[in-house]
């Protein structure tokens, strides 16, 4: 019985296409190439980013105390994830390129009142292949689209979609990876299918706005940063005026950082700022310009610590990275210090009930982005079923 693998041998026979059989195997679960992109993001601290100037951490304890039976802000919470998988070699021409596939789920929970509730998770199944499986010089869209209609019409798909109705068990969409870059291929696809998943980020954010899910006083988290890579002639780039407004009331929290990579006005590294932070302190926040995000997209970010560094395994433990897009009515005078020192409040609010023991990132962790995370790996397919498809 044909599988996916083999209707893409087939579909290439013009340009000698010859799959190997390679072991298949997880990259997530294998330990090889994952990537963190959160960990090894730069940030330069130029200007401030709020409406307050002042150089030492904020105490918020007194704020978040008076916010003590207060229902918080933060309404949704998004989780954008991926499993990436290696399911064959292949050769083109006189060349052997990996064969790449993913998982990628975008998952979204909403707070009622003191309940977590589903709101939706989203599934798509792609493949990443070197761009010279897809002949056409002109069309490389219109021929991934053939070259996916044919791969859904496979005898193993076409079987298992009927043995698994309640499974999306058909190919969402073929990425090709470029052969023109100094990296490994197999970097290349992941790098593709993490970019495929922050499109579908995006649009899941759009589409809480456009029902008026996300609002003022309804705010969303989504899990790790915001600052998107820019795609060109992407009209779903934060450069976009209409994309600025979409982000309006989302902020970004991550559980990983580099701080060695968090450099202040003047040199240096502002690493001992972060690690003297007490518990319910912040930083100062900072107008951070992206060189990756497109013209004109500045970040307002600032750090705070949600537990004590006496019960975690290292000084950072305990510390989250926040982002929030600065908006164009912002950009001279930078966010309100009232509307920063209010988030964070409420942020200090989301680190209790404490998911030791669950998560090794406990202490980074903010329980309702634990439970989203829990729900998107819930509703995975197993690997075993996935890579049988191939």
């Amino acid at each position: 019985m044909d599988g996916i693998m083999d209707t893409l041998e087939q579909a290439t026979k013009k340009l000698h296409g010859k799959r190997y059989q390679s072991h298949k195997f997880c990259y997530d679960t294998a330990n090889n190439s994952v990537i963190e992109y959160d960990a090894d993001q730069e940030v330069n601290w130029k200007e401030y980013g709020e409406t307050e100037h002042f150089t030492k951490p904020r105490d918020l304890t007194a704020t978040k105390q008076k916010l003590a039976g207060q229902e918080s802000w933060f309404k949704y919470f998004l989780d954008g994830s991926r499993h990436t998988y290696k399911v064959d070699d292949m050769s083109l021409g006189k060349n052997v390129y990996p064969i790449l596939a993913g998982q990628v789920g975008i998952s979204c929970c909403r707070r009622d009142g003191k309940k977590m509730q589903q709101e939706f998770f989203d599934r798509k199944l792609v493949m990443s292949v070197p761009n010279s499986a897809l002949p056409s010089e002109f069309d490389k869209i219109d021929d991934a689209l053939k070259l996916r209609d044919k791969i859904n019409k496979s005898e193993k798909l076409v079987v298992a979609r009927k043995k698994f109705k309640n499974e999306n068990l058909s190919i969402d969409d073929i990425i090709p990876y470029n052969l023109d870059l100094d990296a490994k291929y197999e970097s290349k696809g992941i790098a593709k299918i993490q970019d495929y998943m922050i499109e579908q980020e995006k649009n899941a954010v759009i589409s809480l706005v456009k029902a008026n899910k996300v609002k003022a006083g309804a705010y969303l988290i989504k899990d790790g940063s915001l600052e998107y890579k820019a795609v060109e002639n992407h009209s779903m780039n934060l450069s976009e005026a209409k994309m600025k407004h979409y982000y309006q009331y989302v902020i970004g929290v991550s559980k990983s950082f580099n701080p060695t990579k968090c450099y202040v006005k003047g040199g240096g590294t502002n690493s001992s700022i972060i690690a003297g932070l007490r518990k319910n302190e912040r930083t100062p926040a900072y107008c951070y310009e992206s060189k990756i995000s497109g013209e004109g997209v500045s970040f307002c970010v600032w750090y705070l610590r949600i537990r004590d560094s006496k019960y975690t395994h290292n000084v950072f433990d305990g510390i989250i990275k926040i982002e929030k897009l600065i908006q164009e009515n912002e950009v001279k005078h930078g966010v309100s210090t009232d509307l920063i020192d209010m988030l964070s409040a409420f942020l200090l609010k989301e680190a209790n009930p404490v998911c030791y023991g669950n998560d090794s990132r406990w202490a980074n962790h903010l329980y309702p982005i634990y439970v989203t995370e829990t729900y998107a790996k819930s509703k995975y397919m197993s690997n075993g079923l996935f890579l049988s498809l191939f």
